[in-house]
């Protein structure tokens, strides 16, 4: 009897192994245009290694493609989102180089971000149109229709190796609050829950065996406070269907196999599994450093996932590093070749510093040198930009355009508004309130103190050295993006049409500007934000 057992135990797991198959899964989200290799000098700022970017991640793309092939396995290639903008290359081709390299590894499937329509909504249609991939997203309304947007799906369905694999995109709903009105002007990005609600029963109805999410909405940057705060949340009967982030969404919506996250830069070394619909939650860094990969096993008997595996013992994402995956030829000649054409003059020297521009909430030497540049530049009082437009720091030495371009990759433009001192106080209160952070300035200092009651923290409010006066007009610089009321600032959504002189100046070629006048820079923080 015991023979006859264990025979059949053994004759089981041969026809296990015989009815699986595995997915070889690859993602990247938060690429923004960062296709190029680079310097990794995040590891070692004296001797970066070099990484290969979008040709290191072509060469594994290729392997394990064949190998799938190969075997009769499975191979899926996914992003999540903000493809384009942030390098040279991905902004000053809008966007078509990396749809380019896109299309040249075979990405079966993209989520819109919200940077993919920094430039507007026509060069994200011109993308969707080059793409020999679906972009998804379920959320992204037509307001005249109500319809999902013409240019978008907001889900396909691929069969594969006699699975049936539906996957649906998400973007984030805050698209509305980060973009500039004219660029989305007739969509409506949606509340994310019940769009994914949707997308996933029609999947269903479909037929799907496996369903994935690609969403441009972030995993916590820590995973284990992020639980407990959805946790806290459901035990005061708090279930949000709006402005979700990737745990959130894989908690409040069943029947998601697997969820890939983005928006956040953050990257999980390995999968959240939510407790309680199991779903596999997934996130890679941004800007192109890593490829993430994992290898689904698929019980074909039930269509089932039945376990995953990572490339390595302890991450599912790949550093890109040249020394250890060597990048393809043919991918890296093509993006070198467009390089050559976009960015002629972006590594000269247009200036030194003799110290670290370090970046920070709140005042820091690089906050200090963009704002200097917009009131050199526009003859302004004041000036003040928000944090979250500042993308890198610079190292002490040599300053090129293309260091610049890190670290102000938008395109902004400076504008000029004219406001009462009292105007002027009221916004700055209003960014001190809750807690909360403030504003990067230039042209004067600011003393506050965060035990008095909101509306009453600014002690003194200096401007060119003297007390800011309530009934005087000041020349007040900053971004088009915040002058729009952006970032909390509704507020200068008052100002007149008469009071604004939109000056046309690119902030990044102000810096620029500034930059070389002022070489050797010697900046430092001066006492601008001060703490009582």
């Amino acid at each position: 009897m015991k023979k006859i057992l264990l025979f059949l135990f053994v004759v089981s797991l041969l026809s296990a192994q015989e009815n699986s198959k595995k997915i070889y899964m690859f993602y990247t989200n938060d690429v923004h245009g960062g296709i190029a290799e680079v310097e990794a000098t995040f590891l070692n700022p004296n001797f970066p290694p070099m990484l290969g970017g979008g040709a290191s991640a072509a060469s594994i793309i290729s392997k394990y493609r064949e190998l799938a092939e190969k075997n009769g396995d499975i191979f899926l290639l996914f992003d999540s989102g903000d493809i384009f903008q942030g390098t040279p290359l991905g902004t000053k081709t809008a966007g078509q180089a990396i749809i380019d390299y896109m299309n040249m590894v075979g990405y079966d499937a993209a989520a819109a971000g919200n940077h993919d329509f920094d430039l507007g909504k026509d060069v994200f249609i011109e993308m969707t149109k080059s793409a020999k991939f679906p972009i998804l997203a379920a959320n992204i309304k037509d307001k005249n229709s109500g319809n999902v947007f013409e240019y978008v799906k907001p889900y396909v369905m691929l069969e594969k190796q006699g699975l049936k694999i539906g996957i649906f995109g998400i973007s984030t709903e805050a698209t509305e609050n980060m973009s500039f009105a004219e660029h989305i002007k007739g969509l409506d990005f949606t509340s994310e829950k019940p769009a994914a609600e949707n997308a996933v029963a029609e999947l269903k109805k479909m037929g799907a065996d496996i369903i994935i999410g690609i969403t441009h909405l972030g995993l916590p940057y820590n995973a284990e406070d992020g639980y407990q705060k959805l946790l806290d949340a459901e035990k005061q009967g708090i279930t949000k269907k709006s402005y979700l982030n990737a745990m959130e969404m894989a908690r409040y919506v069943p029947g998601i196999d697997v969820l890939f996250g983005g928006h956040i830069h953050k990257g999980y070394d390995e999968p959240w599994v939510d407790p309680v619909n199991h779903t596999l939650c997934f996130q890679n860094y941004g800007n192109g450093g890593n490829l993430g990969m994992a290898v689904l096993e698929i019980d074909m008997n039930s269509k089932t996932i039945a376990g995953y595996d990572l490339p390595s013992r302890d991450s599912g994402l790949l550093l890109l590093t040249q020394d250890q995956y060597w990048p393809d030829p043919q991918v890296r000649d093509a993006i070198k070749k467009q390089q050559q054409e976009v960015e002629k003059g972006f590594d000269e020297v247009v200036g030194v510093t003799e110290y670290a521009l370090t970046r920070a909430q709140g005042e820091s030497p690089m906050n200090n040198l963009i704002c200097d540049a917009m009131i050199d530049a526009s003859g302004a009082d004041f000036s003040f930009t928000n944090f979250g437009g500042v993308r890198s720091d610079l190292q002490i030495g040599p300053i090129t355009p293309r260091d610049l371009f890190k670290v102000l990759p938008f395109g902004n433009s400076i504008v000029v508004l004219k406001m009462k001192g009292t105007m002027l106080r009221e916004l700055f209160e209003s960014k001190l309130s809750g807690n909360r952070d403030g504003l990067a300035i230039g042209g004067g200092k600011i003393i506050y103190d965060r035990s008095r009651p909101d509306g009453e923290k600014i002690t003194e409010f200096i401007i060119n050295g003297q007390e800011l006066q309530p009934d005087k007009d000041y020349k007040v610089a900053m971004t088009d993006y915040l002058a729009e009321g952006n970032s909390g600032l509704s507020l200068l959504e008052t100002v007149p049409e008469k009071d604004i002189d939109r000056t046309g100046i690119i902030l990044r070629e102000a810096v620029t500007q500034f930059v070389a006048k002022e070489t050797p820079l010697k900046i430092k923080n001066d006492g601008r934000w001060v703490r009582k």
